[in-house]
């Protein structure tokens, strides 16, 4: 269809094809000579600066890697300034371009030869040597200043980059700052020093200040901070301080005291742990002209304002503001005659600065909760959640001496000086005779609020009674955001003159009862719940817990010191009335969103009060110091409302009830218990009816292997079994079931006998203190299982109260307390220690009233036990062991040693016990109770027996009956010739427990029974109906032969006829005392 191509066509394209590959080729070859060129240039051009860098190298190690000698004696001696400037040059280049590449070990040596030749140069005594030449040659002067600049823009950055990981690292800060102090101090110019006038002089200092306003542009003060602060993670702050120091004041003196200068130095320098107090133990030079100058009222009349100081904070963590008040006290106590001229402004720096933390703490606790972020822990404030920037805890030696730094704050001059800048009113009486000199300055200025009552007007507007209000608020706060401080601070004001005894007699001056109404009208009519008022009212209530936490028992009870007991009684009812009241006031409020509990649990005044009754209830449960009905409200005492109350789930009554349950009687709370527990057991009985099929209730128990065959089967059941009825039947030595139908009477003696081998100190879990109380083994961790065996003995325990099984066990009162869920209940186990390790006792009672400087004991918080023939040292705090005592904390160091005793050493055992017996016992239940009380639900009332009870609850089997005369004898017998003694073994002979039920005898299930016993019957047969009839029928033989026999899993006491009441109650006491049930 289409014509052929000619022969002409095809050879065509052929030679035009052929061309353009040649000429591809030829620009191949074009592009590859080119790329050669490019090559053999970069080669070329790399090796020539590669000869040239080494040259350099090689050149600049010759003349400054003699300088990095440690000894300042070995160094080269000094070349021609004149032919070092462009060495000087050179090495700028050359450092600024191999940092960019790579910082080696060889780079940093050159750096450190480079600057220890500079500062060498600078203290040549010629001139000619003297790095200082440059500046004197009019062709070099301009260049010479760019040199310097760019030196010291490198040192900053050395300065703030170098992480002190070796010992090069440490080398070249100190000459980094040895060189910004030369380069900035023309005093130490030897060569200018023989010929310097006033002109030259004051061109020197120019040249200084020029190089200091350098420095500070390029942000100095913070990066001697980030150094600071990596020196003392180091410990090596004491071997750079003195430069750091001249650097920082030079600027400030540079900069006369330049407002925004003062700020930067507070948001750096004065951030850094014990800087002030650093300064002046090197007894600085410098330190001592800048506070001449009055750097105190500078930085004193900028904190003092509130907008300022917060301004000033705002990038400021929690932990810098620490250390910032720790140097802003240290820089107050140098120099008291500047402080008393500035106290005024100073108490509003230190409130600025408390309320800042304050707000740190609420804000990184808000957040915390919100983001779940971990917390540090910090030896003066605590717990800080969030990020931080300040140093922690890396160096103790630092913390402690920025606690050095706070105590000046609590000191007794500083105390004074705060009273006695309170204004003395004109209308305070004077006396007849003129005016006497106080030497005791607070008693003086409380005095003047003695001499009439203070009515609720007074305590909002008189001038004397709010300046002391805000020294307590002061004291206040620091006890607040010094938590860890907190014992300190209360025990440095207790010893205060008549500041415990003034601040009791002015609540006792407000009005009846501490002023209770006063006190309430004024909360009622502050809705934001703050007045100063409260702040002493607090400050008093954290004195007298500190008290009642250290004072042992002869000093409370009989010395009676700082407070007498019938002190400690009138204030206990005050603050019994003043907690109820204001549980009352919140829940009868309908004003606010918010819930009343959770205004409750955010009102540090309910906090603290509520925190001090607590402790002083458990203090006066251990040993009573008030009346009977003390506690009791009257407002509660109608049990059957409040029962009503909690029946309806009323709120404020469920609160009152968990918060001071103590305001009804023990009786009314037991009972309230035993309905609980019955609305569980309903509760749970529902749940268990809808498993039947699936839930096993009854288990065989080896009597040979009790306590083995009641852990296998029981420990890993559910709690809702526990709560249910559990049958139990005995296996006995033969293998043979035992005869019986367990009515929770065979379990009664199940939980018994269990308890009883659980108890034992032979069984390795359970020690016995000196006054026979059991409490965790600390060697039980060498048992089996032994964590798991404290939980299961924890579910039997719990058990036995929650059925009212009563135990014949006594637990100690330090291990009881961790069964009751108190939260920041600061109980002192001091007392404790007196029957569990009276050694330690008597040494730490040595250490309390010791007179001397206690440091010299040597001892630290930590402890030595031995560990399978090993001495092991344990800390009682984070790093205890490198911690010494002092007389400032030897109180702290006793509390510590006491819960490490009585509870960190065994806390894991304490720990699962305590979960099994919540498996039963709910918290809110065990909380309405006492350490002794709780002691009373597991063992029952350890008063005597009240017969009378006894009679009116008794079940006569056997043809026995009230007017018997068998009956009539033994009432008799246990009213007149027993021993109260013989009449718990009697009790214990019948019912397997010395002690009566909590509430009678009409509660013990199954009932007290008295049965005739035949004289021909065997004790094992049982009770069968045939053998009770029989009884009947030969209820009028007599028998002198047999003894009295019991059942106690059924409460029941088998009596024979006795001929005598002699006869009786021979057989009776020999009976209790073999305990032949």
């Amino acid at each position: 269809m289409f014509p052929k191509k000619s022969q002409t066509d095809l050879n065509k394209n052929v030679f035009l094809h052929n061309l353009d590959e040649a000429r591809e080729a030829r620009r191949r070859e074009k592009q590859m000579q080119q790329a050669t060129i490019i090559i053999q240039k970069t080669v070329r051009g790399y090796l020539v600066r590669k000869k040239y860098r080494d040259y350099r190298k090689n050149e600049l190690n010759q003349l400054f890697l003699g300088f990095t000698d440690p000894n300042p004696q070995k160094y080269p001696s000094l070349q021609l300034a004149s032919t070092m400037f462009t060495h000087l040059q050179h090495f700028l280049l050359y450092y600024n371009r191999m940092n960019v590449k790579s910082n080696s070990i060889d780079l940093q040596q050159l750096l450190l030869g480079f600057i220890n030749y500079s500062s060498t140069s600078l203290i040549a005594d010629d001139i000619k040597y003297s790095h200082l030449a440059g500046f004197f040659n009019r062709d070099l002067n301009a260049q010479w200043m760019k040199l310097n600049q760019d030196l010291l823009i490198i040192i900053l950055k050395v300065l703030e980059t170098t992480e002190l990981t070796t010992n090069d690292d440490i080398k070249i800060i100190i000459g980094s700052l040895n060189y910004l102090y030369l380069i900035t101090d023309c005093q130490s110019w030897k060569a200018l020093q023989k010929n310097m006038n006033e002109l030259l002089l004051r061109t020197m200092l120019a040249l200084n200040r020029s190089y200091l306003i350098h420095l500070g542009q390029h942000n100095l003060l913070k990066i001697l901070k980030i150094v600071m602060i990596r020196c003392m993670h180091r410990r090596l702050e004491t071997s750079i301080i003195h430069h750091v120091a001249i650097l920082v004041f030079k600027l400030l003196l540079n900069s006369e005291f330049n407002r925004t200068h003062l700020i930067l130095f507070s948001q750096t320098i004065l951030t850094i742990p014990t800087f002030i107090t650093m300064c002046h133990e090197n007894s600085h030079q410098l330190f001592q002209m800048i506070c001449q100058k009055d750097l105190f009222n500078h930085l004193i009349c900028i904190y003092s304002i509130k907008e300022t100081f917060v301004n000033l904070s705002e990038n400021i963590d929690i932990i810098e503001l620490c250390y910032m008040l720790g140097n802003i006290v240290a820089l107050a106590s140098i120099d008291q005659n500047q402080l008393e001229a500035m106290k005024q402004p100073f108490i509003h720096c230190l409130f600025n600065i408390l309320d800042a933390s304050r707000q740190r703490q609420t804000t990184n606790s808000q957040n915390s909760k919100q983001t779940k972020t971990t917390s540090v822990w910090h030896p003066i404030i605590g717990h800080v959640r969030g990020k931080t920037t300040g140093i922690t805890v890396s160096n103790q030696e630092i913390v402690q001496r920025v606690i050095v730094q706070y105590k000046f704050l609590w000191s007794k001059s500083f105390v004074n000086m705060l009273f006695e800048s309170i204004p003395t009113t004109s209308s305070a009486s004077q006396s007849a005779s003129g005016p006497k000199k106080e030497t005791n300055i607070i008693r003086a200025k409380f005095e003047k609020l003695f001499h009439s009552k203070t009515s609720t007007d007074k305590l909002t507007t008189d001038e004397l009674t709010q300046s002391i209000c805000r020294i307590t608020t002061l004291y206040q706060k620091l006890v607040q955001i010094l938590t860890e401080l907190r014992l300190q601070i209360l025990c440095a004001l207790s010893l205060q003159d008549s500041l415990i005894s003034s601040l009791w007699q002015f609540l006792n001056n407000i009005g009846p009862t501490c002023g209770l109404k006063e006190l309430l009208k004024i909360y009622e009519m502050n809705k934001e719940h703050y007045h100063p008022i409260f702040d002493l009212l607090q400050l008093f209530s954290n004195l007298c817990s500190y008290l009642a936490t250290v004072l042992d028992e002869e000093e409370m009870y009989k010395e009676q010191k700082y407070l007498s007991l019938e002190s400690w009684s009138q204030f206990t009812l005050f603050l019994n009335q003043f907690v109820y009241r204001l549980i009352r006031i919140e829940y009868e409020r309908t004003t606010t969103s918010t819930s009343p509990k959770l205004r409750l649990e955010n009102n540090q005044l309910y906090k603290t009060l509520h925190q001090l009754l607590i402790l002083l209830h458990e203090r006066n449960s251990r040993k009573s110091f008030t009346p009977d009905s003390h506690w009791l409200i009257r407002e509660a005492k109608s049990s059957s409302s409040f029962m009503a109350d909690l029946e309806r789930d009323d709120s404020c009554a469920l609160y009152l009830l968990e918060q001071i349950p103590h305001i009804l009687t023990f009786k009314d709370r037991v009972k309230i218990l035993q309905m609980f527990i019955e609305h569980d057991k309903e509760k749970e009985c529902n749940e268990v009816s809808s498993l039947r099929h699936h839930m096993k209730n009854y288990y065989e128990i080896h009597r040979t292997n009790l306590f083995g065959d009641a852990f296998q089967a029981l420990q890993n059941v559910p709690s809702t079994i526990w709560k249910n009825t559990i049958r139990i039947s005995f296996i006995n030595q033969q293998g043979l079931a035992e005869a019986g139908i367990d009515q929770n009477g065979i379990f009664k003696e199940f939980v018994q006998e269990v308890t009883r081998q659980a108890f034992d100190p032979a069984f390795n879990l359970f020690k016995v203190t000196e006054n026979r109380t059991l409490y965790p083994s600390p060697m039980s961790d060498r048992t089996e299982n032994y964590l798991y065996l404290f939980n299961f003995n924890g579910k039997i325990l719990g058990k036995a109260v929650y059925e009212q099984i009563v135990l014949d066990i006594e637990l100690a009162p330090f291990f009881l307390r961790h069964l009751i869920s108190r939260k920041n209940l600061n109980y002192s186990c001091f007392d404790d220690l007196m029957f569990l390790d009276r050694d330690l006792y008597n040494n730490l009672n040595f250490v309390k009233h010791y007179d001397g400087d206690v440091s010299s004991l040597a001892l630290t918080y930590s402890i030595d036990e031995d560990v399978l023939g090993e001495m092991v040292t344990y800390d009682i705090i984070p790093c205890g062991r490198h911690i010494n005592v002092t007389n400032d904390d030897k109180i702290v160091y006793i509390h510590r040693m006491s819960v490490y005793r009585t509870y960190t050493r065994i806390k894991n055992q304490i720990k699962m016990f305590t979960e099994g017996f919540k498996t039963l016992m709910k918290p809110e239940w065990i909380n309405m109770f006492s350490v002794p009380e709780l002691q009373q639900l597991i063992s029952g009332e350890s008063s005597d027996i009240d017969l009378e009870d006894l009679k009116s609850n008794i079940v006569y089997q056997g043809g026995y009956h009230r007017t018997h005369p068998v009956i009539k004898w033994l009432w008799q017998t246990l009213e007149q010739d027993f021993s109260r003694e013989e009449r718990a073994l009697f009790l214990r002979f019948v019912t397997s427990s010395s002690r009566a039920p909590l509430l009678g005898f009409r509660s013990l299930n199954p009932p007290f029974t008295i049965r005739y016993l035949e004289s021909s019957e065997r004790g094992e047969e049982g009770d069968s109906l045939g053998r009770i009839f029989r009884n009947m029928v030969t209820i009028n033989r007599t028998s002198s032969e047999r003894l009295p026999s019991s059942s106690t899993c059924f409460n029941l006491l088998k009596l024979p006829n006795y001929k005598t009441r002699r006869i009786l109650m021979d057989k009776l006491r020999y009976a209790i005392k073999a305990n032949a049930g």
